[in-house]
């Protein structure tokens, strides 16, 4: 009989931003897991304040009309009366642990008629979804930090007590970043380090023709994929894209942020949000990847970035903002403190015919190894502690 697991994520499953639950969902269904992904709820609240894309695509999922190529993975948006988010009202302690008591139908309910009461393996991406930990069956449980919630704006003390109680519940611990020790060191015995990764078949076996909208960007061509939002370094790109002006630089999602500036420079191209499957063929046609974050943002110095397993796994050279976790990586990525060094080795990535180092290091890094790692935690467990791993 197939193993189970519950993902609770915050990102629904299709998202144009796949994140470590997405690939961690598709690794275990790939090993023969069968996967109920449940990501964060949304309202009828939500379609009066905006029609979005997104949020038609999350519709989409909770009436079950969404496409999906991997037949043991399950997805669903819970839709709920009210949600937790940072406005007055929604950011309170009663919202955050009894918005899934008010969903229609009922989440728990919803799970355990899609075989899901009891699993082998609960995992936890997201701080929202607390009340999976009691309220179904589980072997393991696991809560993954890839961030410091603190570093959020957004996030309300309401939240904070949640991930502190969920980190104390939970069989065990899983951080990305070495820089989040110290962020999980009450549970230090029981937390694990295990960094992103790279989904090498999506981008192996992947189509290398360039897409339409790229037909008439000139080469060499640096490239951003990923989330623009208040940690990206606008600043740092527009002075860096003035200085290298033969140089054309492509930025593919979705901004949350003023970018208005950026688009003064003839030689930066928005192209907007890509599905997951197309990202390849960008890369592919493009000349080295940038990270441009702001080092002193709160959310950079304890990510590490799936977008620079994916560049190397392209062949690109990655030029990116120095922050303390990807010093700890030892990668053969460029890493700039300023903008006259981002300029520099961005003009030496671009003549690094070396590929196959970038190549063979994001082969050390696959999804497909730290599942191998997780796998062996939760054979293991209780007998096993972080000092001996």
């Amino acid at each position: 009989m197939p193993k189970k697991i519950l993902i609770a994520a915050a990102n629904y499953w299709n998202s144009t931003y796949q994140v470590g639950s997405h690939h961690y969902g598709r690794i275990f269904a790939k090993n023969g897991w069968e996967v109920l992904f449940v990501s964060d709820p949304i309202s009828p609240i939500h379609f009066l304040a905006r029609r979005d894309e997104q949020l038609k695509e999350r519709y989409k999922i909770y009436k079950g009309l969404y496409e999906n190529d991997i037949k043991n993975v399950k997805a669903y948006v819970p839709m709920a009366l009210i949600t937790p988010n940072e406005k007055p009202v929604f950011n309170t302690g009663f919202v955050a642990r009894h918005w899934h008591n008010l969903t229609v139908p009922n989440v728990v309910r919803y799970a355990r008629e899609a075989g899901f009461g009891e699993v082998d393996i609960l995992w936890l991406d997201s701080i929202s979804q607390k009340f999976w930990i009691d309220s179904i069956n589980y072997k393991r449980s696991i809560i993954r930090i890839s961030d410091r919630l603190d570093a959020f704006k957004k996030i309300n003390k309401n939240m904070k007590k949640l991930e502190k109680e969920l980190m104390d519940k939970a069989d065990f611990i899983l951080y990305t970043a070495r820089s989040l020790e110290s962020y999980v060191s009450k549970n230090k015995q029981k937390s694990f380090f295990i960094p992103n990764g790279v989904d090498i078949n999506n981008f192996i076996n992947s189509t290398k023709k360039m897409p339409g909208d790229m037909q008439a960007i000139p080469a060499p061509r640096a490239v951003y994929v990923g989330a623009i939002d208040e940690w990206f370094d606008t600043e740092l790109l527009f002075e860096v894209a003035g200085k290298l002006s033969e140089v054309s630089f492509i930025l593919i999602g979705s901004p949350n942020i003023d970018i208005n500036k950026l688009k003064k420079r003839s030689n930066i191209y928005l192209l907007g949000r890509k599905k997951y499957s197309d990202i390849p063929k960008y890369l592919y046609n493009c000349d080295a990847g940038i990270i441009p974050f702001k080092k002193a943002h709160p959310v950079v110095n304890s990510v590490n970035p799936i977008k620079l397993y994916e560049y190397m796994i392209c062949g690109l050279p990655p030029v990116a903002t120095e922050w303390e976790e990807l010093k700890l990586l030892e990668s053969p990525a460029y890493l700039a403190r300023n903008v006259e060094e981002f300029e520099n080795l961005l003009r030496l990535a671009l003549k690094d015919m070396d590929r196959e180092k970038f190549i063979n290091f994001a082969r050390l890094n696959t999804w497909e190894e730290r599942f191998k790692k997780i796998i062996y935690l939760c054979n293991n467990y209780p007998n096993i502690s972080a000092n001996k791993y």
